[in-house]
């Protein structure tokens, strides 16, 4: 028998995130973004190891999976289910700032710098 047991929590988040196409690139692989904000990232079909509490790195954001853009985000693992992990950004520099602000604003280009 299973038993599903469902908690209810007030809305805390103080970033708002949008749900856009958007990749990501993890641990070596690209995966697809379920949601951006500037606070973090829920990324979709995720078979990794990383789970709550750990730490990673997102090494690329962007619009299209073939097309990424270089960052360097350290994050942590804040949840995961099943196959979707959702991870918090301990720090953002201005050029990871940037990139995220285009996925969020859907601009279409980045910046060259």
């Amino acid at each position: 028998m299973t038993v599903k047991i469902i908690v209810h929590a007030e809305y805390n988040r103080k970033d708002n995130r949008i749900e856009n196409p958007a990749y990501g690139f993890l641990e070596g692989n690209v995966y697809p973004l379920l949601n951006v904000g500037f606070g973090g990232l829920m990324i979709g079909g995720y078979e990794g190891k990383l789970m709550p509490g750990m730490g990673c790195t997102v090494k690329g954001l962007g619009l299209d999976e073939n097309n990424l853009v270089d960052v360097h985000i350290d994050c942590t693992v804040a949840r995961r289910l099943d196959n979707e992990i959702g991870i918090g950004f301990v720090e953002l520099d201005s050029r990871s700032y940037e990139v995220l602000e285009t996925l969020i604003m859907r601009r279409g280009k980045f910046k060259k710098k």
